[in-house]
């Protein structure tokens, strides 16, 4: 579990960050990986019974060596122009950032394996539950990344965080319509359950649709909010075999009120309709109100999730009461939310680029902030002075708006693609490789003692 809900994600963190720690990080999950799998096929111990626990580990064991061998082929370097790295390039990324979620899975799957639960006539019921629960998380696991490094998506896509959510709520509400009753039996008989269901189905699609509408052209819209609170009313009166399941499932409900309550007031009273802050330094960023909403949908996940028939009647035959019960989801929910935000704030560290750099020449060097920098002439290939990475300063001249970068020789605003900066170095006399190449270098390595060129491509 450590390996995979922790040190695989951060991996694959810093591997979207081009970070030096990438291949360090994964390579000790690897190893950690390849250790317990031996341990736990040579305990000796409890044996277990075929399990999809069991069948999907097997799968994820040539997963793992697959995407360990491509990482291991994009190090090595070889033909770097080639269209067979170019695809090993994406189908490593696309693997890498499944990861977390097929960890997920398989981490829920060992926890059915070892309770013996979910077999025969409960396996609907648990298939139901843990579907919705870890969608509930993964919705508040996405609107927490949102939060924290989405502004700048939302704000080049044109859309506003609710016309995302509402499509999904109404695509979501078309499935559970349709899924929840049998509409094919020659019976018309409608259980209490059947009714429940296929109504907050309707819901779904109907808010869904209505978000849509209301959230187009980058607007905000309080409908998606409105549907998750509505949804937890169901849930907190929905009828139950055990009043210990009840009082469980009041807790859901009561977790996703609070959550699309939180949704609309964070929407119209603190941002007052306009996008969330991003987190680039320019602004303080989101406030302490706007983590509640994501946290309270992981609560809610994670206590539906915990929410099945045989888990609820287990504990309730161990002598536990549903206070001590709802505790101990409160406790999982934190340390879930926790892990997430860390991971989310080591993306934003490692992607974040230096703001408000004074750089100031003086006949033998620079300083930056005051403090003296050696001078590096720029004869000598990748020696510039780099305080950050090159970025282009005007998207007319062929350039982006990017952190100042201390040089080792004058750099003219007047410098084109298709003129001077094509044809000698821009910083500390190195050159970039393509005119249509964002930043590419012949030699030398950044800040983090990457190499430039190696770092461009991808691995």
């Amino acid at each position: 579990m450590a390996a995979w809900g922790i040190v695989f994600p951060i991996g694959m963190v810093l591997g979207m960050a081009r970070s030096k720690w990438h291949v360090p990080i994964q390579s000790f999950g690897i190893v950690t990986t390849l250790i317990a799998y031996y341990l736990g096929h040579h305990h000796g111990g409890r044996a277990f019974h075929a399990t999809a626990h069991g069948y999907l580990g097997s799968y994820l064991f040539w997963y793992l060596i697959l995407q360990a061998s491509m990482g291991i082929f994009l190090k090595a370097h070889v033909w770097q122009d080639s269209r067979l790295r170019r695809g090993i390039v994406t189908t490593h990324g696309i693997i890498g950032k499944s990861f977390p979620v097929v960890a997920w899975v398989q981490m829920i799957f060992g926890g059915i394996a070892a309770l013996g639960f979910c077999f025969g006539e409960h396996t609907i019921q648990c298939l139901a539950h843990f579907m919705m629960g870890s969608a509930f998380i993964g919705y508040g696991i996405i609107l927490l990344i949102m939060l924290r490094v989405g502004a700048g998506f939302l704000a080049r896509k044109g859309c506003s965080q609710e016309f995302l959510d509402s499509w999904v709520i109404m695509v979501w509400g078309i499935i559970n319509t349709f899924t929840e009753h049998d509409f094919m039996q020659k019976s018309s008989h409608w259980s209490h359950k059947d009714m429940q269901h296929v109504s907050a189905g309707v819901l779904w699609w109907a808010g869904g649709a209505l978000g849509i509408f209301l959230s187009r052209n980058g607007k905000r819209s309080v409908v998606p909010g409105i549907v998750i609170a509505m949804t937890g009313y169901a849930m907190s009166a929905h009828e139950q075999s055990l009043m210990f399941s009840m009082a469980v499932h009041k807790v859901f409900g009561y977790a996703l009120m609070a959550g699309g309550a939180a949704r609309v007031i964070e929407i119209c009273f603190v941002l007052h309709d306009s996008p969330s802050p991003p987190t680039d330094g320019s602004s303080p960023g989101p406030s302490a109100f706007q983590h509640l909403p994501p946290y309270l949908l992981t609560l809610a996940g994670l206590t539906f999730l915990s929410a099945t028939e045989e888990q609820l009647a287990w504990i309730a035959d161990s002598g536990m009461d549903h206070v001590t019960y709802t505790v101990i989801l409160f406790s999982g929910s934190f340390v879930i939310y926790l892990t997430a935000a860390i991971i989310v704030e080591i993306y934003e560290y490692c992607t974040k680029e230096p703001h408000g750099v004074d750089v100031e020449r003086s006949g033998a060097g620079q300083r930056w902030h005051g403090i003296p920098v050696p001078y590096m002439p720029s004869f000598f290939p990748g020696a510039g002075n780099r305080l950050g990475r090159l970025q282009i300063s005007d998207p007319s001249e062929g350039y982006e708006a990017l952190p100042l970068t201390a040089t080792s020789e004058p750099f003219s605003p007047d410098v084109s693609r298709s003129s001077e900066m094509h044809r000698h170095a821009v910083i500390g006399g190195m050159k970039p490789r393509h005119p249509d190449d964002e930043v590419v270098f012949e030699a030398g390595e950044d800040e983090a003692g990457v190499d430039i060129d190696r770092d461009w491509r991808g691995d």
